[in-house]
């Protein structure tokens, strides 16, 4: 049976699976107070189990990105998705940190497939035009599995344990990876797929290139650099909200389980309007003549300017107020971080896009990794009204490593709305 718009239902299933993927990364955050006290973690300890997972997403996001381009979609994916569910599952079986941070890596390396293979979806099933839309689709599920993990975790905490949290996300997890092997194929050969629209899928896309794609050959690219850098200094504050704003709530800010399950989602719901923006935002500005490549670096810089707000969290007095700035973060983090993550499609050719969105994914984990590290080892001494005003700033730097890195785009290179 021929199915009309086929690659809006593809690009859903991926959404659905970055939910999931997103439920099993942020179970560990929400249910981080409960653990602590329970397992009798420091801080410090708690700051290993948290920052292991952005330095194995790191490797895993170059990894990743390889094995997708190498052996496909289908079969990688659902691999990837069932083994980043075990981890997540196994972490129930452990009463000590250093398991659990065993299994963070594990599901650090493989969760790190949702961005290369979502992108690698949308160059193959995607016209340019509608490239930005589309990678703003499916990470809506980064921001609604945020969202939804507060009160699944705390229900479950609440009518179970801590245990049974990991157990329900993991198991999600391994029920999707199935859907898509069954569900998935790529254009050339779905049989539901219409010519019409294999046609349209075709449009615009960026000519094959003869040469192997290496790594090696990749890195001396300004491009890779200009989609990579600005992750290195966006990444962490999206790590904040995860895995940090639910214990800083708690511990300076006094709330209790029960407010976290009712408001710690909040900014992941202005960060679900935050994918939308950055795929309409450059897509207004194209249609008004700019650039894609342009109109995208503007839409970058418009939501580095809003991220200023991360920098005043600590300043309120109220904590509604604070939960506020969060929001505003939590719009503005992902509309420049889907903004920049859609133009390795704009700038490499769909046999490339896998390998360079894993490595701007190793980059911004990275810098994740260092600054939870850091926040770990100081935040008991400097509180964290430091970390704040760094997020609020990390972003101007990673606009103007955009606007210097990438050469004035010329006509031939892709001048149409993505």
């Amino acid at each position: 049976m021929k199915i009309k718009k086929l690659r809006w239902y593809i690009i859903s299933l991926v959404m659905v699976g970055t939910i999931i993927n997103y439920l099993a990364r942020s179970t560990l955050g929400v249910a981080a107070p409960e653990m602590m006290r329970t397992l009798h973690l420091s801080s410090e300890q708690y700051s290993w189990i948290v920052s292991v997972f952005p330095f194995t997403y790191a490797i895993g996001g170059i990894a990743c990105g390889f094995i997708i381009d190498k052996f496909g979609l289908r079969i990688s994916f659902a691999v990837l998705a069932t083994i980043w569910s075990l981890c997540n599952m196994l972490t129930a079986l452990f009463s000590s940190w250093l398991p659990i941070a065993a299994l963070r890596g594990g599901l650090g390396l493989t969760e790190a497939a949702f961005n290369p293979a979502g992108m690698k979806v949308t160059s193959e099933w995607f016209p340019a035009k509608e490239r930005g839309l589309a990678c703003g689709i499916y990470s809506l599920g980064t921001s609604v599995g945020a969202m939804l993990a507060p009160p699944l975790v705390v229900w479950a905490i609440i009518n179970y344990n801590w245990e049974m949290s990991f157990v329900v996300t993991g198991a999600m997890g391994i029920v999707w990876a199935v859907l898509w092997l069954v569900c998935y194929r790529p254009p050339e050969s779905h049989p539901a797929l219409i010519a019409a629209e294999h046609a349209e899928v075709l449009e615009d896309q960026i000519q094959d290139v003869q040469e192997k794609t290496t790594l090696g050959s990749m890195v001396k690219d300004k491009n890779l650099w200009a989609i990579s850098l600005p992750r290195f200094m966006a990444d962490p504050a999206w790590g904040t909200l995860h895995y940090w704003m639910p214990l800083y709530l708690v511990t300076v800010r006094h709330m209790n389980l029960s407010e976290i399950a009712m408001f710690a989602w909040l900014p992941f719901l202005t960060a679900d309007l935050g994918c939308l923006a950055a795929g309409y935002i450059s897509k207004f500005l194209n249609n008004r003549g700019i650039h894609i490549i342009n109109a995208k670096r503007i839409t970058f810089t418009f939501a580095a300017l809003l991220m200023l707000s991360m920098a005043g969290v600590g300043f309120v007095s109220n904590v509604y107020v604070a939960i506020a700035l969060f929001c505003i973060a939590g719009f503005a983090h992902q509309c420049l971080s889907i903004t920049v993550i859609s133009m390795s499609s704009d700038l490499f050719p769909k046999q490339k896009v896998a390998t360079a969105t894993g490595f701007a994914a190793f980059t911004g984990s990275m810098g994740n990794f260092l600054f939870s590290l850091f926040l770990g080892a100081m935040v008991a001494v400097v509180g964290y009204d430091f970390f704040f005003i760094g997020l609020g700033v990390f972003d101007l730097i990673g606009a103007l490593f955009l606007w210097m890195l990438i050469k004035q785009p010329k006509e031939n290179l892709q001048p149409v709305a993505a």
